[in-house]
């Protein structure tokens, strides 16, 4: 159970990475550095182009993160098979990655039209909080750590309903970010925060889908900062409130800042992937608030081992 544990975090952790290099295949315009799929210019290996291996690389690291999706899915029926939630988010998990690189392969063929870019990006996010939920939900099942408070319900409920909602709107910042990057619209706005000497965009579609995007991240603090505070007060009644209020606060401030470089600089390399990583990273924060805050065993005893069928239990 500690290595199913274990495998469920470096699963979560490398979907993060996977993020990242993703972001720096678009953000070095790597897309179609590799034009078709699975295959890159017709081989097993990229050719000796820059574009080309950086976008092999992420199918590379999708490919891993594939098998230790598997990985965690054998594990969830091997040591958790007591508990339901755990075996079936981990399994549908595997599909969703099929999802996934099937989106993938259509961004390369079709040429990377926005609206299946960005919700490349949002399937993977949805994948990350499946692979954070079950790695908490191990932690919680597991008999070495089973009874180890996790803080007051009522307390841990307050925050789980913040971070929820937090979550789901965070979902349409993501994807018309996403959606704005490809399009073309991210530099159609020269200032920050007003979009080329005003607030409102003029009748441009590009301006209006970049500014459609501030106006979803800006309202987004009015559910991130009642997060925060709720999560710090209640830190002495919740164990892992103050690191949820902490990290929150952090990344979005960071987030915020990154975001106005960007705009700024006109989008260099290093800020745009800092931005969704960081924004991939709020992600991962919510996903466990939602998780820790709403999760509770399945059973309070030590599962038994599996037994070949027919023998008994």
């Amino acid at each position: 159970m500690v290595f199913a544990r274990r495998l469920a975090v470096v699963t979560a952790l490398s979907t993060l990475v996977l993020v990242g290099v993703g972001v720096l295949v678009r953000a070095t315009g790597s897309g179609l550095g590799c034009p078709d799929w699975p295959l890159c210019h017709g081989g097993a290996v990229p050719p000796s182009h820059q574009e080309s291996w950086i976008e092999f690389s992420h199918r590379f690291v999708a490919m891993l993160v594939g098998f230790l999706v598997i990985g965690v899915a054998i594990c969830a029926w091997k040591f958790y098979r007591h508990v339901p939630f755990i075996v079936w988010v981990a399994t549908l998990t595997v599909p969703l990655v099929g999802l996934q690189g099937l989106l993938g392969a259509i961004t390369v063929v079709r040429e990377l039209p926005p609206e299946i870019v960005a919700t490349h990006l949002l399937t993977a996010m949805i994948v990350l909080s499946c692979e954070i939920a079950v790695a908490i939900a191990m932690y919680v099942e597991d008999p070495a750590t089973q009874g180890a408070s996790l803080g007051s319900r009522p307390g841990a409920s307050a925050i789980g309903k913040l971070a929820l909602v937090s979550i789901v709107w965070m979902a349409f910042v993501l994807w018309i970010g996403g959606y704005m990057t490809e399009s073309g619209a991210a530099t159609s706005c020269e200032g920050w925060p007003l979009c080329n000497g005003s607030i409102l965009p003029a009748s441009d579609d590009h301006e209006v889908v970049h500014m459609a995007h501030r106006y979803l991240a800006g309202a987004f603090a009015f559910l991130i900062v009642p997060l925060v505070v709720t999560a710090w007060r209640r830190r002495e009644e919740v164990r892992w409130a103050g690191a949820v209020a902490a990290l929150a606060g952090v990344l979005y401030t960071a987030q915020v800042i990154v975001g106005a470089l960007n705009v700024w600089y006109t989008f260099p390399d290093p800020l745009t992937i800092s931005h969704t990583v960081i924004a991939a990273s709020i992600w991962f924060t919510l996903s466990g608030a939602v998780a820790l805050a709403y999760y509770s065993p399945a059973v309070a005893r030590v599962p038994t081992p599996l037994t070949k069928a027919g023998a008994p239990a």
